[in-house]
């Protein structure tokens, strides 16, 4: 069951957004700031984070800056979710690491479609021999 890590600072966005991906069977934490996203992150180890860009106290492209600087991190799939709909926020988000960019509200069929395939694309652990 993936873990999937939804940083969000819009709470009816985190809870629809968790609430969607809970149904399809996968294990969601929310924080709502790119700083308790790296926290989180690095408690958890998530198979995927969705990051919402504009947030208090550190903005999602900082905080992707700083999963891809970090070995424990640098390989978690991360999905730029947010309102911004402009060229330069595209560009900024994929330069800082990120590995999808869409925008709100996302398409459910889309969004599933997406996390599953990022999902799979882990290496699975080991069973010890």
């Amino acid at each position: 069951m993936p873990r999937i890590l939804i940083v969000e600072d819009d709470p009816h966005t985190s809870a629809m957004l968790a609430k969607l991906l809970s149904a399809k069977g996968h294990r969601t934490r929310v924080e709502s700031n790119g700083a308790a996203a790296l926290l989180a992150a690095h408690e958890d180890l998530p198979d995927l984070i969705l990051m919402d860009l504009r947030m208090p106290i550190l903005e999602g492209q900082d905080a992707i800056h700083a999963l891809r600087r970090d070995p424990r991190t640098e390989d978690i799939p991360v999905v730029v979710l947010t309102a911004c709909d402009d060229d330069h926020t595209l560009v900024e988000a994929l330069a800082a690491g990120a590995n999808i960019y869409l925008i709100k509200p996302p398409d459910p069929i889309e969004l599933f479609t997406i996390v599953e395939r990022l999902t799979s694309l882990k290496p699975k652990d080991e069973a010890p021999t």
